[in-house]
């Protein structure tokens, strides 16, 4: 079950107002359904989503935005452990992950 709790629907411009200048590869860490994900896809040259659980993956796989398709890619992992080589990315987000 998904809660969220952004009434004044405030969550995406905030965190797209922390990106960096457009261009960037970025690192979403519990990126869970994909939600945000998308967001950050419309600044960011690429932006891989982790998260710890397959069921929010394939949501977020499943409304990937066909302009987006090569920009955006999702991996089960665990911000503990990290599948990608250090440098990978110019900026790792976490938000809304506990």
């Amino acid at each position: 079950m998904v809660i969220r709790s952004d009434s004044a629907g405030l969550e995406g411009k905030y965190l797209l107002d922390m990106l960096p200048a457009p261009g960037k590869r970025i690192l979403e860490i519990g990126c869970g359904d994909g939600r945000l994900t998308w967001q950050y896809a419309e600044r960011a040259a690429a932006v891989v989503g982790i998260d710890v659980t397959d069921d929010s993956l394939r949501e977020g796989l499943a409304g990937r935005p066909a302009r987006f398709a090569r920009r955006v890619d999702f991996a089960l992992a665990s911000s503990t452990d990290l599948p990608f080589p250090a440098n990978s990315f110019h900026n790792a987000l976490f938000a809304w992950s506990f």
